[in-house]
């Protein structure tokens, strides 16, 4: 399986953003495993279309006053076509599979039985052969509702609510034996809110019905990609600059590049400093080690902080809440990254 070359590179470093009085805020691109990990055989896959448009009347709701005044039963029939290939893709670009394509085809024209019935195996069998897959990815049912609620709630005062729901079912079915490898069920919600003078005053910013299907479509499918592959996900880390000159040397080190110098400077602090600068030089190490990827120094060195300011019973509140959750953050990442490994391999 081909992965792109920056999973290799666990974290990259971001630019410094703010800074408070003590620390500055530094971002960097944490990779985050897929929740479901591909078996590593499966190299090519193919997007498909296996959903039949649902038999539902009560698509579009208007409510006022909590009373059914309109219900529209337009439909966004081109919804699934949508949503698998935003999958394909966003998959194409995380160059997780050697190869992704999207069939184009609708593969269920009518349903026997219930809406999520499976792929038959002769399909399977043509759409693998056309494609020469290993995997088949089929949107094998789908459901979106819009609801709108007014509400007058004084004299030329009205305010609404509109809320875009759908539920997408992805099955993943092997070419080599038709097995179903995974079955998953995504449920989403999204909100607008709005007020004015009048009823059509206080709709007047929503998006029109298919809009907001297409978005909470697009979101679903976005969210799927996450649940196949791995992804990049922004991560923010305090960088203690302030409380001596020492720290003030190491700040300098680190707006030229040079994290090496810093590392020695912090390394300095923790030997010889005052308890409350060891606490900030340990947190400082832990970020240097995180920085490259080396999560279980960075465990190392946010546990030295967490065992001094144990020791330091007057440490700030704030302080202590941040360096509990980093350390508990850092032990999660040491649980993924061997999650990654499984998806990744050795990186």
């Amino acid at each position: 399986m081909y992965k792109a070359l920056r999973y290799f590179l666990f974290f990259t470093f971001g630019a410094v953003l703010s800074a408070c009085s003590s620390y500055t805020a530094i971002h960097f691109e944490a990779l985050r495993p897929a929740v479901y990990s591909v078996p590593p055989e499966i190299k090519s896959v193919v997007l498909v279309d296996n959903s039949i448009e649902f038999p539902d009347t009560m698509v579009n709701v208007i409510l006022v006053n909590e009373e059914i005044v309109k219900v529209d039963t337009t439909k966004v029939p081109d919804y699934p076509k949508n949503v698998i290939t935003i999958v394909g893709g966003e998959l194409s670009k995380r160059m997780f599979f050697d190869t992704v394509y999207v069939d184009t085809l609708r593969h269920k024209s009518f349903v026997r039985g219930k809406q999520t019935e499976e792929l038959k195996p002769a399909q399977i069998d043509s759409i693998c052969l056309k494609f020469g897959v290993d995997a088949i990815v089929s949107l094998d049912a789908y459901r979106y509702t819009n609801n709108v609620s007014i509400l007058n709630i004084a004299d030329y005062e009205y305010y609404a609510a509109y809320d875009a729901s759908a539920i997408n079912f992805w099955r993943i079915y092997r070419c080599a034996d038709h097995s179903v490898m995974n079955v998953h069920l995504q449920k989403d919600t999204i909100f607008w809110e709005g007020s004015g003078e009048s009823m059509n005053g206080s709709v007047s910013s929503f998006p029109k019905f298919s809009d907001a299907t297409h978005e909470i479509g697009s979101y679903l499918a976005y969210k799927y990609v996450d649940y196949l592959a791995p992804y990049w996900e922004e991560v923010t880390r305090r960088l203690y600059t302030n409380g001596n000159m020492n720290f003030q040397n190491a700040t300098e080190w680190i707006s030229k590049g040079n994290w090496k110098e810093a590392e020695k400077i912090w390394n300095y602090i923790y030997k010889n400093g005052s308890n409350y600068s060891k606490i900030k030089a340990a947190v400082n190490l832990a970020v240097a080690f995180e920085r490259t990827g080396d999560i279980d120094n960075a465990i190392k060195w946010s546990y030295n902080a967490y065992r001094k300011m144990i020791e330091k019973p007057n440490v700030p509140a704030r302080m202590r809440v941040y360096i509990m959750s980093y350390y508990n953050d850092l032990t999660v990442r040491k649980r993924e990254k061997r999650k990654l490994v499984e998806q990744l391999g050795e990186f």
